[in-house]
């Protein structure tokens, strides 16, 4: 009971003169842990692959230079979504302007190297790392009889000339539109596949005569065949690919993360927690306050935790108590399996599968002779 009274105050304390408390994980000495900052509201957070880079937003989006613990503040408006490239060279940020989205690129330093504006509002950003800038967008339009969405990818070639691919467009019941107000561009999420062929998304289904519930579905994006993984909540919930383009990881939302093969739906794992964050580079996953590799716990961090992992899985940006924290020094195995001896060959399979031209079988045959 002491212990506890102690830790209050302890904590207590710390709320009032604003001093950072020390990150408490078990051997907190073999790990490295830099307070970052205080974080007042909730928002978007990110750190880049080699971890020299922190973003996060609150009343606003700052930068935070880790090796000369520089601070700048880049916006004054909080972000919808925040993204670093995977050389860490920039820094994008989406922020709500009058219903719609405005985009904004930034170096290193915090300079300013482009933005645009952007019809409809942004849900997410990926950014691949040999491919281009991505963003999800919802538009929508409301009418009498109901909410009319249109739900497309938006993507940045190097010269930030873009692409547009349609993903759904549906029409929901104005209760349906109450509901959801203000969160309905967060009923959209999407991630691409690592060979950039696929992309798993996201899809609201809102029939007059059934309950409004999500869609997690796989397209293929030259064939435009889809085909539905699973059932979401409204808002909560997601799915990632996994490196191999095999199977994907899927929140409910609620209590547990799955790994499931997607072709066979064959589950494989399950962790408990209701989000997670992913490295594909590495199959590091932050599920809760547990960061596993290959099903193994590598670290347990604090209750009430949540973590974001960098591009690689070498980093994590934590934030605990309204605290944000950068750590390493975890052991990361960095070795990713067998590789493709002939992408186009691969691709050219994946296509075949996606348009049911070849039997599952066939297809692990097939892509086991293009590994080495």
């Amino acid at each position: 009971m002491i212990k506890y009274l102690c830790f209050l105050f302890l904590v207590l304390l710390t709320a009032c003169t604003g001093v950072i408390e020390t990150l408490p994980i078990a051997d907190a000495d073999r790990y490295k842990i830099q307070e970052i900052a205080a974080v007042k509201h909730g928002g978007p957070m990110d750190l880049s692959a080699d971890g020299h880079m922190v973003a996060w937003s609150d009343t606003g989006l700052n930068l935070f230079m880790v090796e000369t613990h520089q601070r700048r503040r880049l916006l004054d408006t909080t972000p919808d979504a925040i993204c670093w490239s995977p050389d860490g060279k920039m820094l994008v940020a989406v922020v709500p302007q009058d219903g719609d989205s405005h985009l904004y690129v930034f170096s290193q330093a915090g300079q300013s190297v482009y933005d645009e504006k952007i019809p409809g509002r942004v849900s997410r950003l990926q950014w691949l790392e040999h491919g281009s800038l991505t963003a999800g967008i919802l538009d929508h339009t409301t009418y009498k009889f109901g909410t009319h969405i249109v739900a497309h990818l938006l993507q940045w070639d190097a010269l930030w000339r873009t692409t547009q691919i349609p993903l759904y467009e549906t029409t929901i019941k104005p209760v349906t539109a109450v509901q959801l107000a203000g969160h309905l561009h967060e009923t959209l999420d999407f991630d691409i596949s690592s060979f950039g062929d696929e992309v798993l998304y996201t899809r609201l289904y809102a029939p007059p005569a059934f309950a409004a519930t999500r869609h997690l579905v796989l397209r293929h994006l030259q064939t435009a065949v889809e085909s539905k993984i699973a059932d979401l909540p409204l808002i909560d919930g997601a799915g990632r690919l996994t490196s191999d383009g095999e199977s994907a990881l899927i929140s409910n939302g609620v209590d547990a993360v799955r790994l499931e093969e997607m072709w066979n739906s064959e589950r494989l794992t399950i962790w408990a927690g209701d989000s997670f964050s992913y490295a594909p580079p590495s199959g590091l996953i932050v599920v809760g306050n547990q960061l596993y590799q290959g099903g193994r716990s590598v670290l347990r961090l604090p209750p009430s935790s949540h973590a974001q992992i960098s591009f690689g899985g070498d980093f994590l940006l934590v934030k605990w108590h309204s605290q944000l924290y950068l750590l390493s020094g975890y052991l990361v195995s960095h070795d990713n399996g067998p590789k493709i001896v002939d992408m186009e060959k691969l691709l050219k399979l994946r296509r075949l599968r996606s348009r049911g031209l070849i039997e599952p079988d066939e297809y692990h045959q097939s892509r086991e002779r293009l590994l080495q």
